[in-house]
């Protein structure tokens, strides 16, 4: 499995420092902060679900426009690396789960259409199946025999 097949060069990240928090973090070429958080689905320790947000965000300004600075593509190459790494650390994990959500918390047509092209690399990339339902993209490991 090739890490490093992307769209465009990832940003460095920084892994969780401890076990049990399951968060990444990394800062773009414009100086924000991005956090990667992985949360236990209904508490359970083989499913998670993904929340990618600004922490440095000035509550005045819209966190959603704050994170469309240009450099999606290397945003989106950073977090496919950050799930290879966390599969990777967590051999345990059966699914993963995110919505592309818009500014109003709405589901956006663009967004869902640059995550699936993200999500078709990572199947490529790992083997995981995919599936839509709802605008809630789901990412499942492949069942072994």
């Amino acid at each position: 499995m090739n890490h490093r097949v992307t769209f465009a060069t990832p940003y460095p990240f920084q892994r969780p420092a401890f076990i049990g928090i399951r968060e990444y973090s990394f800062v773009n070429s414009h100086g924000d902060k991005y956090s990667v958080q992985f949360v236990q689905k209904n508490n359970h320790i083989m499913n998670y679900i993904v929340d990618l947000s600004l922490k440095n965000y000035d509550q005045d300004q819209d966190e959603y426009q704050t994170m469309n600075t240009g450099d999606v593509y290397k945003v989106m190459a950073t977090v496919i690396s950050v799930l290879l790494d966390f599969i990777t650390q967590t051999p345990y994990c059966q699914s993963i789960e995110f919505v592309p959500v818009s500014e109003n918390h709405q589901l956006s047509n663009r967004r869902s259409i640059l995550f699936l092209r993200y999500v078709q690399l990572f199947k490529t990339l790992t083997g995981w199946d995919y599936k839509i339902n709802k605008g809630v993209f789901t990412l499942t490991r492949p069942k072994t025999k």
